[in-house]
């Protein structure tokens, strides 16, 4: 498949997905998956102003022996206060301080104030200048981006456009501007520019499937730094299907079931000496169910050339030692996990498992997590200067 015709595709999925975001108030199915207890939820709070305490304490072992990634560990947690002061249903304005620390670390990886404003126009339509909903919450796949990043790197800042129909389209594009630069700076500015799309085709009660889209864009360079650096942009794209089962109400043990298949793409725009391939491709196939507290992943990915730059990298052609880059790969992949919430969702525990199977080179990597999180949200009645 050609870059262009790839970008063709996902410009008519936005394209749809835009045309069919009209303004009617559906119930909302909130799909479940492995990454969901770690999403920071969207504050939807009757008082003017309310406060939001959540911490999250982790634990991921990563024993990795191939030549893609070295094994490592992340321990530690990460705490982050909100203040909303809601000036209507359209307009909120938030400051968060993000603090993220890691066990046996003595300084502070992340120790920063950030704020952000939220208008919505209409109920399925937002706008976000700051601070993003960013990270594992645009959804895009694992080759494309890592959720593990939300413990390592777990800010954005910049722009962001949400369309949220229920039922029939959930789209999220935006502009993370990752470093910034000034005249003379010894540095390069870093920006991402990314997409993602999912339209449902066929919905009811618990059935849905569709079509999804996902675009990434990272580029490092500018005009006014004095590094005369080359200039480095590289584009990541996916076009899938996906097909999704809800349990019933009253189901004690079945709870969500998914199937979804993507053509994953890579593009260097700016050649480098450093990136072996120009372009390549890969197919990521993932099936996921959940029953009762436990949920279990299987899944396949074969790759030709396909490098990544925010994804995981157990799905790359491009290795540590660049002798050993890879032109094709095969991976199986699976996770078992626990995951249980706790006094009306207040607290959460969840322990998993991953493995995942090189088939040509007969390797086996593992990892394994365990955490905790603490997420309150308290709506504050203003009397006093908050009136």
């Amino acid at each position: 498949m050609k870059t262009k015709s790839f970008f063709l595709g996902l410009f008519f999925l936005l394209l749809i997905g835009n045309l069919n975001a009209q303004n009617e108030d559906l119930p909302r199915v909130e799909f479940e998956d492995e990454y969901l207890f770690l999403n920071h939820p969207f504050l939807e709070d009757d008082e003017k102003w309310a406060f939001r305490f959540y911490l999250h304490t982790f634990f991921k072992n990563n024993e990795y022996f191939g030549d893609f990634v070295k094994g490592y560990t992340l321990t530690g947690f990460h705490l982050c206060p909100q203040l909303t002061y809601n000036y209507n249903s359209m307009l909120k304005i938030q400051v968060i301080w993000n603090i993220l620390k890691y066990n046996g670390y003595d300084n502070f990886s992340e120790y920063k104030p950030y704020a952000r404003i939220v208008f919505r126009p209409k109920k399925c339509f937002s706008v976000i200048c700051g601070y993003l909903e960013g990270n594992i919450r645009h959804k895009l796949t694992e080759p494309i981006y890592n959720p593990e990043r939300y413990y390592t790197d777990n800010i954005e800042n910049g722009l962001q456009f949400l369309v949220n129909k229920p039922h029939r389209y959930d789209g999220d594009t935006w502009l993370n501007w990752e470093k910034f630069i000034l005249w003379g700076d010894p540095w390069q500015e870093q920006l991402t520019f990314g997409h993602h799309s999912d339209f449902q085709v066929i919905h009811n009660k618990s059935f849905s499937a569709g079509l999804s889209g996902e675009l990434l864009i990272s580029h490092q360079g500018g005009q006014i730094d004095a590094t005369n650096e080359k200039v480095q942009s590289l584009e990541n794209g996916g076009l899938g299907v996906f097909f999704r089962k809800v349990g019933s109400v009253d189901s004690r043990s079945f709870r969500f079931f998914s199937v979804e298949s993507f053509f994953l793409q890579f593009h260097c725009i700016d050649p480098t000496p450093s990136i072996p391939y120009l372009d390549g491709y890969a197919i990521y196939n993932k099936a996921f169910l959940k029953f009762s507290n436990f949920g279990l992943t299987l899944g396949d990915w074969y790759a030709n050339r396909f490098i990544n730059f925010r994804g995981d990298k157990l799905f790359t052609c491009r290795a540590i030692e660049t002798t050993d880059n890879k032109t094709n790969r095969n991976v199986i992949f699976s996770e078992l996990f626990f995951c249980k919430d706790y006094f009306d969702n207040v607290f959460t525990l969840k322990a998993g498992i991953n493995g995942y199977f090189d088939t040509d080179e007969l390797t086996m990597e593992y990892s394994y997590m365990f955490s905790m999180i603490f997420s309150m949200k308290k709506n504050i009645h203003a009397r006093g200067f908050f009136k």
